[in-house]
């Protein structure tokens, strides 16, 4: 293989990477859907076009060469920027660009369930004309700013059925009953506490989720009352009253020694999360594209 690189040669190196991958001649097969004798025969042709031995293969077993390796890996990344190249191409051809507001709500960004972070940089890379820009908000201002049109796409709690927006759900988040240290139900195992005696503190409502703890308390009335999880939490910290968390989002404090799951047994739902649409932009490409990305679309 001299000068430039043809579409054999790729071919080839595709097929040298999937051997490669699958640790052998016989184990490639089934992959790539060709006859060993085959496979075997392209290997043989990759070698003379570049006039290095890539590969020893025999009774000793498959092994790589040196020169083998460095192929590998000249090989990976070759391909790599071949797949990014295609992919903005299309993101060129299909018009997916201009700016993409969506919303997002406070504390979502340790879920490991949901690595949303990671899902927005993949998306930016494979549509370059692509301009994002993330509002941390309410629920319920993510809502009412995907009924206006100033945010394309939302994630956040399906909390109650709002006329004009779809729901897609998404993945269910774990929530548990918390205290602060220093709070009197701190470090009381589950056994020795009754769900009856929880009643008497004083507890933290979540504003955007009607009666959400209805199903743990008769009485309905909170003397703290917060719109963010975040402001959930500094409250719990600070001794003020028990509420619940995203178990994900309480875990560092849990582990500090800052936080304590109150009889967990029994205290703990599951909140759905899900992508809030306004039905008229669904199908916009960019849309589509990132709901795709997300596992959604």
């Amino acid at each position: 293989m001299v000068g430039r690189v043809s579409d054999i040669d790729i071919r080839l190196l595709r097929i040298f990477v999937a051997v490669v991958d699958a640790g052998g001649f016989s184990l490639a097969v089934a992959r790539l859907n060709l006859a060993e004798s085959t496979v075997s025969q392209h290997m043989a042709d990759l070698e003379t076009r570049l006039g290095l031995r890539l590969c020893e293969r025999g009774r000793g077993g498959f092994h790589v060469t040196p020169a083998g390796e460095e192929v590998y890996r000249l090989a990976i990344n070759m391909l790599l920027d071949l797949e990014e190249f295609r992919d903005q191409l299309t993101s060129i051809r299909s018009g997916v660009a201009g700016t993409l507001r969506i919303g997002l709500p406070d504390g979502i960004i340790g879920d490991p369930h949901f690595p949303i972070g990671r899902q927005l940089a993949q998306f930016l890379k494979r549509y370059p004309e692509i301009q994002l820009e993330i509002n941390m908000r309410s629920p319920r201002v993510l809502e009412r700013s995907v009924q206006d049109g100033d945010l394309l796409l939302a994630i956040g709690p399906r909390h109650r059925r709002v006329s004009g927006l779809r729901f897609v759900p998404i993945y269910a988040e774990a929530n548990s009953l918390y205290c602060g240290r220093g709070h009197d139900l701190f470090g009381v195992p589950p056994e020795k506490l009754a769900a009856k005696d929880v009643e008497q503190f004083d507890r933290i409502a979540r504003g955007y989720l009607d009666r959400f703890d209805a199903q743990f308390f008769r009485d309905q009335t909170y003397r703290i009352t917060v719109h963010q999880v975040e402001a959930a939490a500094m409250m719990i910290l600070a001794g003020a009253g028990i509420g619940f968390l995203p178990d994900h989002f309480a875990a560092a404090y849990v582990e500090r020694g800052e936080l304590w799951r109150v009889k967990p047994d029994h205290f703990r739902f599951d909140s759905d999360m899900g992508a809030i649409l306004h039905p008229s932009k669904s199908d916009e490409p960019k849309v589509s594209r990132l709901l795709k990305m997300l596992g959604i679309g």
